[in-house]
């Protein structure tokens, strides 16, 4: 009988055997927004506190700020991310804060510390001031840009000094003389903000960094709501008319973004009551 003849190993054809993928450990949920990015970091604290991260990764602009803290901080240009259990973040909810929510489902033990903590080098020599920051992601977040220098010139008569930092590209808001805006990125803010006696501006990244440095926050909320979206750590300063809108009867959501001339709603006269509980205050 003719022996078949067996062909070499290489030329065998078998069969492909896909690789099986791990089993997804989650929804991974990526951002470029400076507020999202603090409280993604407050998370992942919380969750390395837990022993369930072991670094974070940060939308590059940012990265500088997470530096100095405790988990190691890498930078991405796609943006800085967080991982929720699988499908479990919906987005803001009614009457909670959002880092609350992001915590609940990204799996953080209930009852523990979300408030940051962050620092960085403020500037010497600089007599006492304030920084106003009166832009926002949103048009319709931002308080009207003609009420801006009334606030300013208040400061202006307290001796305080004025620092206006508004977003690249924007137009600048009208202020009087003596007034010093400041166009610069993300870690110089934080630098700066972390000698300020207190911060005024509306829904927006600058916000939450204020707050995460222990600076007292004066929040125009209006378009956003202060218990869902306003400082965490402090919110004591925040002026808040979200809930003075006439929503229809039962409909009131606080995560809801109310479109339209909300912002309007807050007067000047509030603004500088919140700042002077803040100049009253004895220098740190």
């Amino acid at each position: 009988m003719r022996r078949r003849r067996t062909p070499p190993l290489q030329s065998r054809r078998l069969p492909v055997r896909r690789p099986v993928p791990p089993p997804r450990p989650g929804t991974l949920h990526v951002t470029r927004r400076l507020g999202d990015s603090i409280h993604a970091y407050a998370v992942t604290v919380a969750l390395a506190a837990e022993g369930k991260a072991d670094g974070f990764v940060a939308y590059r602009p940012y990265a500088t700020l997470f530096a100095g803290g405790p988990l190691p901080v890498s930078a991405s240009d796609r943006g800085t991310q967080w991982q929720s259990l699988p499908f479990a973040f919906h987005g803001p909810r009614h009457g909670e804060h959002v880092r609350d929510t992001m915590a609940r489902a990204a799996g953080v033990a209930e009852g523990r510390d979300l408030v940051l903590r962050l620092d960085a080098s403020p500037p010497e020599g600089q007599r006492p001031y304030v920084v106003l920051c009166p832009h926002a992601g949103a048009g319709y977040k931002e308080w009207p840009a003609v009420r801006w220098g009334a606030v300013a010139e208040y400061l202006l008569g307290c001796r305080q000094g004025v620092f206006i930092c508004g977003m690249p590209g924007r137009p600048r808001v009208p202020a009087p003389a003596g007034v010093i805006h400041r166009d610069i990125d993300a870690a110089a803010l934080g630098d700066l903000i972390a000698g300020a006696r207190a911060l005024v501006g509306p829904d927006s990244g600058h916000v939450h960094l204020a707050d995460a440095l222990g600076i007292p926050v004066v929040g125009l909320y209006g378009a956003t709501s202060a218990l869902t979206y306003g400082p965490y750590r402090d919110g004591s300063l925040c002026i808040d008319v979200h809930g003075e809108i006439p929503w229809p009867p039962g409909k009131y959501d606080s995560a809801r973004h109310a479109p339209g001339d909300a912002m309007k709603g807050i007067s000047v006269e509030r603004v500088i009551e919140g700042l002077s509980r803040c100049i009253a205050q004895p220098e740190p």
